[in-house]
C-alpha cells in the first residue's frame, strides 16, 4: 500500500466525527480502550481506596441520605 493512501486514510479518520465508524476502526485495528484509572493521580487513587474501605466497614452514608440532606439544605437556602 502506498504511503499517500495511508495518509489519506489517516486524514479521513481525523476528520471523522462518526462514532460508529471510529469504533469500527478501533475494533478492526485492535486498539485497546484507554483505562481512565491510569490517568488518575496516585493521591486520588489512595483516597478512593480509603473511601471504599470505609464503605466496606459500613462507615459510609447512603446515597439516598446524602441526596436528601443536600436537597433539604438547598431548598431552605433558596426559600423553596
Amino acid at each position: 500500500m502506498d504511503i499517500a493512501l495511508k495518509y489519506k486514510i489517516v486524514e479521513k479518520i481525523i476528520q471523522s466525527s462518526d462514532d460508529y465508524i471510529l469504533n469500527q476502526i478501533q475494533t478492526l485495528l485492535n486498539v485497546p480502550e484507554p483505562d481512565f484509572w491510569d490517568d488518575i493521580p496516585e493521591n486520588i487513587k489512595k483516597a478512593i481506596g480509603e473511601a471504599k474501605e470505609e464503605l466496606d466497614r459500613g462507615e459510609g452514608i447512603a446515597h439516598a441520605q446524602v441526596m436528601a440532606d443536600v436537597k433539604s439544605r438547598f431548598q431552605k437556602s433558596n426559600g423553596v
